[in-house]
């Protein structure tokens, strides 16, 4: 994750996660209204989306393991003033309790590992939900024009050199594969859609945790 490290310590670096998703915002109301209030945003970033949550007043955890963004979300969150208890962490080894938030937040994060990683990440998220607790992701999907790029390191898991996120492997998801990964969760919505520009689809999720095992 060298490569948002460094991203992160600059300006245009971060001008793309400032924003929250209208995915997400569009979501917020109705997660307060059903009793949330404990989040995690793994992967946080720069802190967009914990940042909002926290402004509107859930207790916010997040995790990352990159500390210019760590950084930066620190420095941001004190501008807004709310308390967020922020980590540098992996998605695959969460610091935390068994079963303690009511909403786990994993946007542009999960698909970035292995078969191997993503199973312990998911396995991870059920660790440390509470049963009927709801999660917030993204998937990159088989439809994303950068799908079949690059070398492919096990089934529709590719490494493009070339790119700012050398060496680090993208897994792409098709709707089989969500239910696979995904098992025990009851989606909310999973809609497959463009993100940033035209051909850029992933999955967006709203899913439920029905069963642990």
């Amino acid at each position: 994750m060298e490569a948002w490290n460094e991203a992160w310590k600059t300006k245009e670096g971060r001008s793309h996660w400032l924003e929250p998703d209208p995915f997400i915002v569009s979501n917020l109301s109705c997660l307060k209204k059903d009793g949330v209030t404990k989040v995690l945003d793994l992967g946080f970033g720069i802190g967009r989306h914990a940042i909002l949550f926290a402004k509107k007043g859930f207790d916010v955890y997040g995790i990352d393991p990159s500390t210019s963004g760590l950084e930066f979300a620190r420095k941001w969150s004190e501008k807004e003033r709310v308390t967020l208890q922020f980590l540098t962490a992996e998605m695959s080894q969460l610091p935390f309790a068994d079963a303690i938030f009511d909403l786990i937040i994993a946007w542009n994060v999960i698909y970035h590992g292995t078969k191997k990683t993503i199973h312990r990440t998911v396995r991870e998220i059920k660790r440390c939900l509470k049963k009927e607790g709801y999660l917030l992701c993204t998937l990159i999907s088989t439809k994303h024009k950068k799908y079949g790029l690059g070398k492919e390191i096990e089934k529709d898991t590719f490494v493009i050199d070339e790119e700012k996120e050398k060496g680090h492997p993208h897994h792409y998801f098709n709707e089989a594969e969500i239910e696979h990964y995904l098992k025990g969760f009851s989606h909310k919505k999973c809609e497959d859609i463009e993100q940033f520009y035209s051909g850029c689809f992933h999955w967006y999720i709203l899913t439920r945790l029905t069963s642990k095992s």
